[in-house]
């Protein structure tokens, strides 16, 4: 089940067309995994050529958000855990999966992966959700 977005106001960083410096990305779904595919360019970089790690970790917390969102939960993240294991050149193409591990009641465990083109996984992390009502997110005109 896909569900949209709010409306076409949207200026979510990690997956709006209409956020001018947002990341743009851009979802399919394989059996149980979300994956996105991007590029990063000179602006999402932190030094000599690699992306910020902060950028890392909003793409992986991106995808497990979506993954909920399109499953139906409305959910916020409430712990996440990054591990790095490679550089992140800037320019490659990475792929980035997300997945749920658990589910107990209102909160919801996910898993994601950055992987670099030839396979190497940069990073990883795993995170908990909390579940939350619809009307207990913030509601603010133009916000996804």
């Amino acid at each position: 089940m896909i569900r949209p977005l709010k409306d076409e106001h949207n200026i979510c960083f990690g997956c709006s067309p209409n956020n001018p410096i947002g990341l743009k990305m851009v979802f399919e779904h394989d059996g149980e995994v979300c994956r996105s595919r991007i590029t990063t360019g000179p602006e999402h970089q932190s030094w000599n050529d690699v992306v910020h790690g902060g950028l890392i970790a909003t793409m992986m917390d991106e995808i497990m958000g979506k993954w909920l969102w399109d499953h139906g939960f409305t959910a916020m993240t409430a712990e996440m855990t990054v591990r790095y294991s490679a550089a992140v050149p800037i320019g490659a193409e990475l792929t980035i999966e997300g997945k749920m591990v658990s589910q107990k009641r209102r909160l919801l465990e996910m898993a994601a992966s950055v992987t670099l083109p030839d396979g190497t996984v940069a990073a990883r992390a795993r995170a908990k959700f909390l579940k939350v009502e619809p009307a207990a997110t913030p509601e603010k005109e133009g916000m996804g």
